[in-house]
């Protein structure tokens, strides 16, 4: 992959601009790594940036103008391209937005850093009062948090989000339990973990006592086989300055290594 792997950047029409340090981080680790081309007949893949704050009228404006000036989206419809945003885009009747969240390379969710808040489940309310867990409301500074992490058998997430907080529960030992009212489909790294043996998921109407159960039964059955994988899980999660093997960057790298192979649309001639 390393030597053969090659993707090919169009260039914005302004500089662009991320709200997301890891949104920032990946455009430049990749415009520095040997993945890059600058000859787009040798791409496997094709990466479209745009800025965090663009609406999603003005990224259906920055299709438009790929498929206008370049003939690559045109050959495939755009199957072999991909984004990449720690939000997501948001829904658009404008055809080249269905197209691009249709038959881009699909699902690469960055594990990114944000502290917004999510909405409580009814489940998490459940369990504010009960002294077994500690639920915040705020995070904490971040040595308590840690220290909190190394001292809890189990650490709840919302599904939705904050997702690189999984990360730091695999480095501490602490195992993720995911509070979800539907299939999980778009978890980081999917291509590479095996998140069903890493954590454990729980519907947010389950109620406190069936949570209590199933985390019974997950510590004397196979805790301590999650905590060693976890661990071993948490290096994807990592951004460095100077990608490593195995970070978060090369890790999403091989994801797309993965998903090179693009069916490719034959050009429709019109009369």
């Amino acid at each position: 992959m390393l030597k053969s792997f090659k993707i090919f950047i169009y260039k914005p029409n302004e500089a662009l601009t991320f709200k997301s340090p890891v949104e920032s981080l990946f455009y430049t680790s990749l415009q520095d790594s040997p993945f890059l081309t600058q000859n787009a007949e040798q791409a496997h893949l094709f990466f479209v940036p745009f800025s965090s704050d663009l609406s999603t009228r003005s990224i259906a404006r920055v299709i438009r103008r790929i498929k206008e000036e370049l003939p690559y989206w045109n050959r495939t419809l755009g199957a072999d391209h991909f984004y990449l945003s720690c939000a997501g885009l948001g829904y658009e009747s404008d055809r080249n937005i269905v197209e691009l969240k249709k038959n881009s390379v699909p699902d690469l969710l960055l594990p990114c850093f944000s502290w917004v808040k999510p909405k409580w489940s009814s489940l998490v309310k459940e369990l504010v009062n009960d002294f077994e867990f500690l639920i915040e409301s705020e995070p904490s500074d971040q040595l308590t948090y840690r220290q909190r992490l190394t001292s809890s058998k189990f650490c709840l997430f919302e599904y939705g989000g904050d997702v690189s907080g999984i990360g730091e529960a695999f480095r501490f030992q602490c195992v993720p339990v995911v509070i979800t009212d539907r299939p999980i489909q778009d978890l980081p790294f999917m291509d590479v973990l095996r998140w069903q043996e890493i954590a454990v998921f729980v519907h947010s109407k389950s109620g406190a006592e069936e949570l209590k159960r199933v985390l019974n039964r997950t510590y004397e059955d196979r805790h301590e086989q999650m905590k060693r994988l976890g661990v071993k899980a948490s290096q994807h999660f990592v951004w460095d300055e100077l990608p490593q093997p195995f970070d978060s960057f090369h890790t999403v790298m091989y994801q797309l290594w993965l998903r090179r192979h693009t069916i490719r649309y034959a050009r429709r001639e019109y009369d």
